[in-house]
């Protein structure tokens, strides 16, 4: 299943992580460049172990708050529990730019 997210004047392909394989394997070696994101449900923390490239990660909660964002994190790096997290959302590194804690991420569904 894919949502788009709106990141500054674009909307960004996203496919969400439901199976246990996909959620274990998301971005870990992964060579190509990345040009969609991925949305981690019912999720509180997140480990950037093995990933060969820099990444932007926003936890949100469940109505699409954005509690905290991490720009141009780079690998193995731990990402411990927030509290009211419930989104957990991996985007190419720098394309974060335009969000900023405490606004609603702009989350429509493909249907």
């Amino acid at each position: 299943m894919y949502v788009f997210v709106k990141l500054g004047k674009k909307k960004m392909k996203t496919k969400v992580l439901t199976t246990f394989k996909d959620r274990i394997k998301g971005y870990r070696f992964h060579l190509q460049a990345i040009n969609e994101g991925l949305c981690y449900p019912k999720k509180k923390s997140i480990n950037t172990c093995f990933l060969c490239q820099r990444v932007d990660i926003v936890f949100t909660d469940k109505d699409y708050k954005i509690l905290k964002i991490y720009r141009n994190v780079k690998t193995e790096k731990f990402f411990f529990p927030k509290r009211k997290a419930y989104y957990i959302f991996e985007f190419p590194a720098y394309s974060c730019s335009t969000l900023q804690e405490g606004e609603i991420l702009q989350v429509t569904e493909k249907k």
